[in-house]
């Protein structure tokens, strides 16, 4: 009769543990990336499909009215790399996207005149802010930009008239002329490294507070007309 008890609570035990263990799992699952949204929403193409080594897969349309939209990391098991050009215009009601860490590369005027966009979050790995990508984007509020952002290029957020705050990543060496154009709320830009190259109209028909960072090096007193200071520096009247 003992050996049953004992052999019957081992049983009991191994099957909790069993179930904590996937559960733990998919947890884990959930955590690392949310669920995608279905393919059935977009359309897409795959590039050098014979190849492991080179094949990637790339967002051409979003053809549905999401709320909220999660880009799958893969598609038939290759990894998206690419949102093509245009692929989100006018995306409707769609006011957050989720991008995959697979992303290397969003085209110009991908998201633009989205108008209900929120908040963006650019993963590591994309290098280039294209032209227009979020152009008017009248409601978005928060942008992170990667480390990986080296370059920013024109009415890349052009009348992104919520758009409060924005940190220009360290690595950037040339923002575009009308990059933040037109964008009427913007009131602080952090430089986070040395100066990019100096171009007017960076800001037109917008008065940000330029801010670099203390040991940055190539500042002017003005850059693309406007007035820069240390964070530490208080704006004279």
């Amino acid at each position: 009769m003992r050996k049953l008890i004992f052999f019957l609570l081992v049983s009991w035990i191994s099957i909790v543990q069993g179930f904590t263990q996937r559960t733990d799992a998919a947890a884990g699952q959930l955590d690392s990336y949310p669920a995608p949204t279905p393919l059935a929403s977009f359309k897409w193409k795959i590039y050098n499909p014979l190849s492991e080594s080179s094949r990637y897969a790339i967002i051409t349309h979003f053809i549905s009215n999401n709320y909220s939209v999660v880009v799958p990391q893969k598609i038939q098991n290759i990894k998206v790399t690419n949102i093509d050009r245009n692929a989100f215009f006018r995306c409707g009601e769609t006011s957050q996207i989720v991008f995959p860490e697979t992303l290397n590369d969003i085209g110009s005027s991908a998201f633009n005149r989205c108008y209900q966009l929120r908040r963006i979050v650019i993963p590591n790995g994309v290098s280039i802010i294209r032209e227009s990508t979020f152009f008017n984007c009248s409601n978005l509020k928060e942008v992170i930009l990667p480390d990986t952002i080296n370059n920013i290029k024109e009415y890349a957020f052009s009348e992104c008239k919520n758009l409060s705050h924005i940190i220009i990543p360290k690595e950037v060496r040339e923002i575009e002329s009308y990059a933040f154009s037109k964008c009427e709320n913007l009131k602080t830009v952090k430089f986070l490294g040395d100066a990019p190259i100096n171009v007017p109209n960076v800001f037109k028909g917008s008065q940000p507070i330029l801010y670099r960072a203390k040991d940055s090096t190539g500042w002017e007193k003005l850059w693309s007309g406007r007035s820069v200071l240390l964070k530490s520096e208080k704006i004279k009247n």
